[in-house]
């Protein structure tokens, strides 16, 4: 079942900067799908439009088959957003951010109370509770943030860019709490221009150049369309040596010939598989650093 529809959706903000042209696809239920693009290509811009932040000026995108410009009141309450830096209030502690969320939302003092410690329960966050946020690790602050997001059981979850500035081990910590949603029907729509990121997470993906659509599918299919195969390195097996060669054959053939040929002369071989950025570059013509 679709979740999110979007069809020809454009974007041009008052000044005339177009954010967005032409932009379709579709998002099925319990999905983890990611958009995925250099800073500045209208990732962010999409998703504020489908979570009713932000007025599109073309097209149209419809969320629970509601449609985001008309029914706006009908999605809210069903979705939830992590913006881009999201930061929490250094001197309240964990507990407090959580149970005051609830409060927020309309919960009397007993539920509000029971909602914070199950949720900070199934967040691995109980042991830091009174804690204040100023002296958590980057992971833990973000682990806060994504279940103040989740107190309302949102059937969509709108991720912006929610692992920027985390060392690697908080990243893993919010990919593994990302797979846990999905597991329980939850859909995800993540932001990021992250290629790890979105090689490890994605059931699909789009990928945006200049406010289009420059790919979507899954992330195989991205390396098939760039054409990018498996990469063999032969080196010198001294630990320093400078005579490396990267090889891309074309065949198993040619790898076999390839791997025969150096361990008679002596070198070492290993291989370098595809990767979602190699994808990336081929598709929009540049890297993901410019």
């Amino acid at each position: 079942m679709d979740v999110v529809e979007v069809d020809g959706l454009g974007k041009t903000y008052p000044k005339g900067t177009q954010a967005l042209k032409d932009v379709s696809f579709r998002i099925t239920k319990g999905e983890i799908f990611c958009l995925l693009g250099r800073n500045g290509a209208g990732k962010t811009t999409l998703l504020r439009i489908l979570a009713t932040q932000l007025r599109p000026t073309a097209g149209a995108a419809r969320v629970f088959g509601h449609d985001v410009l008309r029914e706006p009141r009908a999605i809210r309450p069903r979705i939830s957003v992590v913006p881009q830096e999201a930061r929490p209030q250094m001197m309240l502690s964990a507990w407090d951010h959580i149970r005051l969320m609830c409060m927020i939302r309309g919960m009397a003092k007993e539920e509000a109370l029971r909602r914070t410690k199950l949720v900070m329960e199934e967040f691995d966050l109980w042991e830091h509770k009174d804690k204040l946020t100023a002296d958590l690790s980057g992971g833990l602050r973000q682990r806060v943030i994504l279940a103040m997001a989740l107190i309302a059981d949102p059937e969509i979850l709108f991720l912006d860019e929610p692992t920027i500035g985390l060392d690697p081990l908080g990243r893993r910590q919010v990919w593994a709490m990302v797979r846990r949603l999905t597991a329980k029907g939850v859909t995800v729509l993540l932001t990021t221009h992250y290629m790890d990121e979105a090689e490890k997470l994605a059931d699909r993906l789009a990928i945006i150049e200049k406010g289009q659509l420059a790919f979507l599918g899954t992330v195989d299919e991205a390396k098939a369309m760039a054409g990018t195969g498996m990469r063999v390195i032969v080196e010198s097996a001294k630990a320093n040596g400078n005579d490396r060669e990267v090889l891309e054959p074309k065949s198993n053939t040619e790898i076999l010939e390839i791997v025969q040929r150096s361990l008679n002369d002596g070198r070492r071989v290993t291989f370098q598989p595809p990767t979602l950025e190699d994808a990336f570059i081929k598709l929009v013509g540049g890297s993901i650093e410019e």
